[in-house]
């Protein structure tokens, strides 16, 4: 078949990223032709991606249907060459509705892949996972890598079903897939989403954030199909990548939201005070190795900066906000957002322990945090702060896999497997192993005696381990930090008082029932 020819298959089309996918894909030289399954009605897509399926409807084959529905995965790869897996169900969606994330996150995913498998196991597989499989990262653990411990934070039940789902993905069997950890993504939507919800508060002063742009996103996808397509991805695929910006975007969860501030001519110290969000329990980490996607796919044409110049040039409110006075702005559109259930003065309000607990630890370290900018500690304030952000001092801040790292994956024996399971609390139980063979499932024991099958690939390189006890439900994290492999960083955030709390799946415990 001719390139110009090639079908691909695409999900989240209505999404920030999946629509910059879409039209990078659609610019793209080899005038690709594009399957996309729609879950929402067309009229009520955005203007952004209903302008693209009218501008190129020649080459696009859309449908109504849902990735959780088998029949309608089928239809989507039916004579699919490439499959772009975009589609989820994101916060702030995610946080109410757990049932609408398992469906979408997981068996979504499942059942796309099962179908690749179905139709001969030769298309191949691009799957957007998320830097929020990280967990809660801050100081001194502020770089991350392949590799690192799976830990979803407590009540997020976006990131584990996107652990779920990514594991599946690992453990399949297919021939030609790879995993990429998107990070915090800058997009158009990003303003007018964070207005509708208290999701805004649970971005931490302190955490360590490397952004991507929505544009470079799209542009990934597109490279990565072209170049595959001219033989140019030698040693890419079945593997897994983090997907960041790189140094320019490092920055912190303070400085993120200031950097949105300046484009109105304002800052965040006159708009919030530091108790409105929480110290810990959100995910974001600077990637070390992210540079490594962008030599294979070379997608990097924009910065934080640059995204704000855009944002500010094509929205009238930016420019509006400029003339309206800070304390306005910040009782018109920050406070009253107060009263909806995702915000964490709602939580404070209404006593709902668990969350207090959970984001802050105490309701006395709420009050504790106060609301004074000039008693509180901010990372990107502190003298050490652009030693901390200059990765050649990275490495000794770097996490333990538990094995020889300067072995190649395929060179490590059965000792070097058991060393590794060692450091996860258990053990290797196949004596058997074949150097090489990182990619078939063998069986493995966590310290509790559940045994289970899974890749060394998917253990090693996935940074997972035992399914029972790492999906934990109700959420118990603090279980696992006397294992060396998890406890690296629970105690950053956390004392030891606190590895027996457990919380609710939910505030609304019916909404988690998976097989309702």
């Amino acid at each position: 078949m001719n390139t110009n020819e090639k079908i691909i298959a695409l999900t989240g089309v209505s999404g920030a990223m999946g629509g910059e996918v879409l039209k990078s894909l659609l610019e793209s030289d080899n005038n690709f032709k594009i399957r996309c399954i729609l879950f929402s009605a067309e009229k009520s897509l955005p203007k952004f991606t209903k302008k693209l399926l009218k501008k190129y409807r020649k080459r696009i084959f859309k449908f109504k249907g849902d990735i959780a529905c088998k029949e309608d995965c089928e239809k989507l790869l039916d004579g699919a060459d490439y499959l772009i897996h975009c589609a989820a169900l994101i916060p702030p969606k995610s946080d109410h509705d757990p049932h609408g994330t398992y469906l979408s996150n997981f068996v979504g995913t499942k059942n796309l892949i099962d179908t690749v498998i179905e139709k001969g196991n030769n298309i191949p597989f691009v799957h957007i996972a998320t830097v929020a499989l990280y967990g809660n990262r801050t100081y001194p653990h502020v770089w991350g890598r392949v590799g690192d411990p799976m830990i979803s934070s407590d009540y997020d039940c976006y990131s584990m079903y996107k652990m779920k789902a990514e594991r599946y993905l690992l453990d399949s069997g297919l021939n030609k897939f790879v995993s990429l950890r998107q990070t915090a993504v800058l997009h158009k939507y990003m303003l007018a989403n964070n207005l509708k919800d208290g999701l805004m508060f649970h971005t931490s002063w302190n955490c360590p954030l490397e952004w991507v742009t929505d544009v470079d996103s799209g542009i990934l996808c597109k490279h990565l199909v072209e170049r595959d397509l001219a033989g140019k991805l030698d040693g890419f695929w079945n593997n897994i990548y983090n997907i960041g910006g790189g140094a320019e975007c490092r920055i912190t969860g303070f400085e993120t939201i200031d950097e949105g501030f300046a484009v109105m001519g304002m800052n965040t110290k006159k708009v919030f005070k530091p108790n409105w969000n929480i110290p810990r329990n959100f995910h974001g980490v600077w990637f070390y190795d992210s540079d490594k996607l962008n030599d294979f796919l070379d997608f990097r044409t924009e910065n934080n900066k640059i995204f704000w110049q855009r944002m500010g040039k094509k929205y009238w409110y930016f420019k509006v906000a400029k003339i309206v006075p800070s304390s306005l702005i910040s009782k018109l559109a920050i406070q009253r957002l107060f009263k909806n259930t995702n915000a964490p003065k709602y939580w404070i309000k209404h006593r709902i322990d668990g969350r207090v607990k959970a984001f802050y630890g105490s309701y006395e370290n709420f009050e504790k945090i106060g609301t004074d900018w000039k008693k509180f500690d901010l990372l990107c304030e502190s003298k050490d702060y652009q030693n901390l952000k200059n990765i050649e001092n990275a490495k000794p801040l770097l996490l333990d896999h538990g094995y020889d790292e300067n072995k190649p994956l395929v060179s490590l024996t059965f000792a070097d497997l058991a060393k590794a399971a060692a450091f996860r609390g258990g053990k290797c139980l196949s004596k058997d192993y074949n150097e090489g063979e990182i990619y078939k499932k063998i069986r493995w024991q966590c310290r509790d005696g559940h045994e289970f099958e899974s890749a060394p690939h998917t253990i090693l390189k996935g940074g997972y381990w035992c399914p029972h006890c790492c999906e934990p439900k109700p959420w118990r994290y603090g279980a696992l930090a006397d294992i060396p492999f998890f406890g690296q960083v629970y105690f950053d955030t956390h004392t030891k008082d606190e590895v027996n709390d457990v919380y609710p799946l939910s505030d609304d415990e019916d909404k988690f029932i998976e097989n309702k």
